[in-house]
């Protein structure tokens, strides 16, 4: 990593992290689903866009599905990164965890359209939370630890305080001189 150094282009470090996030939610996936404790695997859901339902369960269908999911997943470090830059790095766990959130209701509002195979089975969408909140977590932290320390700022209160009451005092001076 301190050979490598660190980066500032947004969108490649939102896409690294988000592959991060992605193959630990995959392991995490294919874990639980050996145990049982979910109906199938995330190469299966996603190669639903590609093929019937019933077609997922092939090896090349199944490939492709991964596939797809390792791209969609990527791709949700772009917003998560870019929120950080905006918000800062203050408490970036739990903004992973919500931009995640978010990825779970678009898969959940593509079963509901009839883009995706409906779960039949209530342990599955726990294991579907779990799993998107790993996403979230891992890459909120693999972004932090890929981007340069200049690209996301950690605000504090003093900051926040300071920029506020700027603000504040400007309007007050304005409403004075008129």
């Amino acid at each position: 990593m301190l050979k490598i150094g660190r980066s500032e282009d947004t969108i490649i470090i939102g896409l690294l992290g988000g592959l991060i996030g992605t193959i630990a939610m995959d392991v995490s996936n294919l874990l639980i689903f050996k145990a049982g404790k979910t109906e199938t695997l995330y190469g299966h859901i996603a190669g639903g866009l590609f093929v019937a339902p019933y077609r997922t369960k092939r090896r090349e269908n199944f490939i492709l599905g991964q596939l797809a999911h390792l791209g969609i997943g990527s791709l949700w470090g772009i917003p998560l990164v870019y929120t950080l830059k905006k918000t800062g790095k203050d408490h970036y766990l739990i903004k992973g965890a919500a931009i995640s959130m978010l990825s779970l209701g678009t898969l959940i509002g593509g079963q509901k359209v009839g883009f995706l195979k409906k779960f039949r089975l209530t342990k599955t969408y726990y294991s579907a939370i779990w799993n998107h909140l790993l996403h979230g977590l891992v890459s909120s932290q693999a972004i932090v630890m890929l981007a340069n320390p200049t690209m996301i700022k950690k605000t504090n209160a003093r900051e926040r305080d300071t920029s506020f009451s700027r603000v504040k005092d400007s309007n007050i001076h304005h409403s004075l001189d008129t």
